[in-house]
């Protein structure tokens, strides 16, 4: 008897095969770091590059069988959610489970202060039971035997982790129909993964597609053999040179690291932003370096990244953000007021707007069952819940202003190194209302709402909304699917990381949370007053040119660009930006559409041929552990590489 492939077998269907996926993404994900320290994440792409040239074969032999737009949609939601997750979330956090006790005895300040102020439940407080996964050279079986050592952190950091993509899985459930229908836009970031999923699409049968796919593949696989066998030229296309070192001398070197790279998937990518955010993002990077050459000549030291580092410092970079991204959410809350209204009838009369979607009340309930465990998780842990929640409560309103802006600008990367609530607690003085036990475990327990923003969960999320709706599939299958997504990518992530220690041996935490707390209590800061006044500036810039961009039509520069450049947002990729601004906006002024068109074309081709090529080189690593080339920001051998 024939199968007869029904909407709910489908489902069924496709979330099976994320299920089966998802331990390969999982272990992509901690193995090579390099493919998920950007926008598009290298495994789930891969693996719809891979469903969709099995799905060639199934349409043209078992028709019945092929996969339809909405299950691969399905499909890649469940595994880009899951995976970002899996990335650098749990790279950075997951070390310090095991770190502080593996490693007491070479930092007894660690020993003494941090780590009898750790929730059990969450940390190891003894090692004993740890050598083997210290060790590695165990197989997945042996791993997976011992998963019990590791149970009691692996429930509470799913639960953790879980509930926080939960509270902003409700957030982008009660605004998707604001940004995705209403206010249109653009999602730029979606472009390639979507027409992944159409495979009767007419750009399947362009020759500009095919051209620059054909040529990129090409210097990819060479540059491949030339990594391995370097008596083989390569075509340079990553880095290039580096700017600081053609300036040596003060002031000029406080510039710090600024690489001239192209990055062809990446500048494939800006393809799709507007120009006038592209015109922005380039403006303020410039404005940036020139206010860490002017702050070295008032003789404040700037690092890499510009000024401080976990703990203010001029200029207040990640001050002037974090007010730009207040300025961000409060913008769209403001441009959101009548949907808002909208929105509070249907949460009242416990309606949806329309049949397929997740009623409202149900997300804002979620909402709040999600911050009230996270404040019960905080009591558990020796914290006040409302610290809890309102510490929480910041970072949520970081990722909802984020979260819009990658679905407004669509940038390759979205960097904010070393960013994060902290820098707020300790500006505004809340730090010494912290006892150092609070401080231990607020610090620890959130660290990664304060180090790097690169593969955030939340935008993911949007995403996934958005490519559901372009192909019918219901908001309400979607929201279950990420939230199975959610708490299976938690757990799974942690098996995957498990298993790498058991197997390669467990590395080392880098120690950056660590130091960062014993200078919190070693040295207590008072309030900062020119740290608030950074974030109030960032505010009031963005809110300034949202102004001007109302009165003035045309005006070129745009809030999102301030938000992301003045935090080596995209300090990798600026040179590629430029590239693609001035031959962008000359096909644009010289040839129109249908030379944007065929621009567009070579775009995708040229993402497809790299994320191809990745697919190659990152199988060979993983398998072999073997450095190969990549074509990511950051080398396999070093971040600089």
């Amino acid at each position: 008897m024939a199968i007869t492939f029904t909407p709910r077998l489908r489902f069924l269907r496709a979330l099976l095969i994320s299920l089966i996926l998802l331990p390969i993404n999982a272990y992509w994900a901690a193995d090579v770091l390099v493919d998920v320290i950007f926008s598009l994440l290298v495994p789930p792409m891969c693996s719809l590059i891979v469903l969709a040239f099995v799905n060639i074969f199934l349409r043209r032999y078992a028709r019945r069988w092929a996969f339809s737009s909405g299950e691969l949609v399905l499909i890649y939601a469940f595994l880009s959610v899951a995976t970002a997750i899996c990335a650098e979330w749990m790279n950075i956090n997951y070390p310090y489970v095991y770190s502080y006790a593996m490693f007491a005895d070479q930092n007894p300040w660690n020993r003494e202060n941090i780590l009898p102020r750790l929730p059990d439940w969450f940390y190891f407080k003894d090692a004993s039971q740890l050598q083997d996964f210290q060790r590695g050279g165990f197989g997945l079986s042996y791993a997976l035997s011992h998963l019990h050592i590791f149970a009691k952190p692996l429930v509470a950091w799913t639960l953790l982790f879980g509930l926080i993509c939960t509270a902003m899985l409700c957030i982008n459930t009660l605004m998707r129909d604001q940004w995705s229908r209403r206010e249109k836009l653009a999602f730029p970031i979606i472009q390639v993964p979507m027409l992944l999923t159409r495979p009767d699409a007419p750009a399947w049968k362009n020759r500009y597609l095919w051209g620059a796919f054909a040529v990129m593949f090409a210097i990819d696989m060479l540059n491949g053999v030339s990594f391995l066998y370097p008596s083989v030229p390569m075509i340079k296309v990553r880095f290039i040179a580096n700017v600081n070192e053609w300036l040596p001398d003060p002031p000029w070197n406080a510039i710090g690291w600024t690489p001239i790279g192209i990055f062809p998937y990446m500048s494939a990518i800006a393809v799709f932003m507007p120009t006038d955010l592209l015109f922005s993002c380039i403006f303020f990077f410039f404005l940036r370096k020139a206010i860490q050459i002017v702050m070295l000549m008032y003789g404040y030291e700037q690092g890499v990244f510009g000024g401080g580092w976990l703990v203010p410092s001029p200029p207040y970079f990640s001050e002037q953000t974090w007010g730009a991204f207040f300025g961000l959410f409060v913008g769209a809350m403001i441009s959101s007021r009548s949907y808002l209204r909208e929105l509070w009838q249907h949460i009242k009369a416990n309606t949806a707007p329309t049949p397929h979607e997740l009623r409202p009340r149900y997300a804002l309930l979620g909402l709040i069952l999600s911050l009230a465990g996270l404040g019960y998780i905080g009591l558990l842990s020796g914290l006040s819940p409302w610290l809890v929640i309102a510490y929480v409560g910041v970072f949520l309103i970081f990722s909802t202003a984020l979260t819009r802006m990658r679905a407004q600008l669509g940038p390759p990367s979205h960097e904010m190194a070393f960013m994060g609530p902290h820098q707020l607690v300790l500006g505004f003085g809340a730090n010494q209302m912290l006892s150092q036990a609070d401080t231990v475990r607020i610090y620890h327990l959130f660290f990664i709402f304060n180090r790097i923003h690169r593969s955030h969960p939340m935008p993911y999320q949007l995403e996934a909304y958005k490519m559901g709706e372009s192909v019918g599939v219901s908001a309400r299958s979607l929201f279950w699917t990420m939230l199975i997504a959610i708490f299976a990518g938690v757990a799974v992530g942690q098996i995957a990381y498990i298993y790498r220690g058991y197997l390669r041996g467990a590395p080392a935490a880098w120690g950056e949370i660590g130091s960062a707390t014993r200078q919190i209590i070693e040295q207590p800061h008072p309030v900062n007053v020119a740290a608030i006044l950074a974030v109030v500036t960032g505010f009031a810039v963005v809110m300034l040119l949202d102004a001007i961009r109302f009165q003035v039509p045309g005006f070129p520069l745009h809030p999102v660009g301030y938000a992301l450049s003045m935090n080596f947002g995209v300090d990798y990729f600026w040179f590629g930006l430029i590239i693609v601004l001035v031959i962008k906006s000359f096909i644009q002024r010289y040839y129109g559409l249908k030379g944007y068109e065929k621009l567009r074309m070579v775009a995708i081709g040229i993402i497809l041929a790299e994320f191809t090529a990745e697919l190659i080189w990152s199988s060979i690593t993983m398998g072999t552990q073997i450095a190969t080339y990549s074509i990511s920001i950051n080398g396999r051998l070093g971040w600089q590489q």
